[in-house]
């Protein structure tokens, strides 16, 4: 994840989350200070890609899509980005200044070798 944090232009924040809300793995770690103080921090970032990630699950479910692809969240003053990863979720916090070709890239890859270790 760090490498993606600053290979990526753009990315603010990744966090590894399992699919009950908890960060697995973040960068930056998000281990300073009150979470609450942060919104982007790793412990509010896991809580709400754990969220959306259920809830888009259950809708596509309901839908009869398949399962998710990725889930992107577009918002004025920047993106959020979740993939699924195996047992888990690859979350990334965008600017939004970002080239959203290049981050979206970049995630499938990395999420790809998360689900590959983690199946190990």
């Amino acid at each position: 994840m760090r490498r993606l944090a600053l290979v990526v232009e753009g990315v603010k924040t990744c966090v590894l989350v399992n699919h009950d809300g908890l960060a697995i793995a973040a960068y930056p770690d998000g281990t300073g200070g009150d979470p609450a103080d942060s919104p982007v921090s790793a412990a509010q970032v896991a809580a709400v890609s754990a969220a959306l990630s259920g809830m888009a699950e259950r809708t596509l479910e309901r839908l009869a899509q398949g399962g998710m692809g990725r889930l992107l969240l577009e918002g004025k003053t920047g993106a959020l980005l979740s993939c699924p990863a195996g047992q888990a979720i690859l979350t990334i916090v965008v600017e939004p200044d970002a080239s959203m070709a290049h981050v979206l890239f970049a995630a499938q890859k990395a999420a790809a070798e998360v689900e590959s270790i983690l199946a190990e």
